[in-house]
């Protein structure tokens, strides 16, 4: 038998999800990419809100639309659920999702709470599903390019880090403005761009962070009961990261720098500027940073990533460790921030799941 008469190997079914939660995100960032896979398949979508569901069933024909998650779960067998919410409603989908047996790709935050993670991680660990934050800037053509970089040792060892994202005010929202409210965003720019950077320094830094320190202030939003200017340190044995957020800009910007012994880079939305020993290099990026909000060209690859650690048992849980740090160092922030910026030491997990010593801050 010659190998072009082979039989070929079945191809397996699809995997089934479903999208929890029919907002912006997932309108405009994950349904373009959900689309274009032929092995995981969206089959219903969940959300409180008629409308939006309604618009979910125009734009996904022959799909099933619930209002609740736990609807959802009792009509539908399911691989996989895309949990797009508001932060305040992902603990109890999650739960729910893995009481089920189900996969869980979830947005930012993870929580916002240690004691509702507390809950959720026990409740991945009784299923053994996958439990995967979206954490797409790092399938970013930036964040490409700076991984390019240092791997070829442009720059040396790097000793400084910084991002600085400036926006002209949150991003907008379906519904009431969700992410100036406390209760349901569980804080302001620090969960919605913080939890961004955090993820992004571990990436870089390759090691656990031992100290932060925060500065929170309402700049535009001054009734508003979160922050929506931040400045952050955290320090790292070998390198420094440094945060600069803010909702009170008057231009969109996002503008990363790091500095190593041997020379520095520079992103500023889609320029690109290295300054080494071999001299100055400049490029421009087929993307700016700041343009839009939903990303769904990085929303492919935190689908493969998800779709590897479904099928990789030894890629299963990397992301999930990489969350729980950032919930870590968002705890830690919002307690330095409530203390005039005083340095906060950062526990080691997983110790610090099971000590409860969490008091102060926006976010317990």
């Amino acid at each position: 038998m010659t190998p072009s008469s082979r039989p070929r190997a079945p191809t397996p079914p699809a995997r089934t999800g479903a999208v929890v939660g029919f907002g912006n995100v997932a309108a405009n960032g994950h349904l373009p990419v959900w689309r274009e896979r032929s092995d995981l398949r969206i089959i219903a979508v969940v959300d409180s809100d008629a409308e939006r569901r309604a618009l979910a069933a125009t734009a996904l024909p022959g799909i099933r639309t619930y209002s609740t998650a736990d609807e959802l779960l009792c009509h539908e067998t399911l691989d996989f659920v895309d949990i797009a919410t508001p932060p305040a409603f992902h603990a109890p989908a999650i739960i729910a999702a893995a009481r089920a047996g189900v996969h869980v790709l979830c947005e930012k935050p993870v929580t916002t709470s240690v004691q509702e993670y507390r809950a959720v991680r026990e409740a991945i660990h009784r299923s053994g599903v996958v439990l995967y934050t979206v954490h797409n800037w790092k399938y970013s053509e930036a964040f490409r390019t700076v991984r390019q970089l240092l791997q070829a040792g442009t720059l040396g060892p790097l000793n400084r880090i910084s991002f600085n994202t400036a926006r002209n005010g949150c991003a907008v929202s379906t519904r009431d403005n969700w992410r100036v409210q406390a209760a349901v965003a569980g804080g302001g720019i620090l969960v919605d761009h913080g939890w961004h950077a955090f993820y992004l320094l571990l990436e870089l830094a390759q090691e656990r962070p031992q100290c932060i320190r925060a500065a929170l202030e309402r700049r535009r939003y001054v009734d508003a009961e979160v922050e929506d200017t931040a400045v952050c340190a955290i320090d790292f044995p070998s390198l420094t990261g440094e945060i600069q957020l803010t909702w009170a800009a008057a231009a969109r910007q996002t503008e990363w720098r790091f500095v190593g012994n041997d020379g520095h880079l520079i992103i500023d939305d889609d320029q690109v500027l290295v300054q080494s020993k071999s001299g100055r290099h400049s490029q421009r990026l087929a993307t700016a940073l700041s343009a839009g909000s939903h990303h769904p060209e990085w929303f492919a690859g935190v689908v493969d990533s998800f779709r590897q650690e479904i099928d990789d048992p030894v890629t299963r849980g990397t992301n999930q460790a990489e969350a729980e740090w950032c919930l870590l160092m968002l705890n830690r922030a919002y307690a330095s921030g409530a203390c005039d910026a005083r340095p906060m030491d950062i526990p080691q997990p997983p110790e610090w799941l099971d000590a409860g010593v969490f008091e102060g801050g926006a976010v317990k």
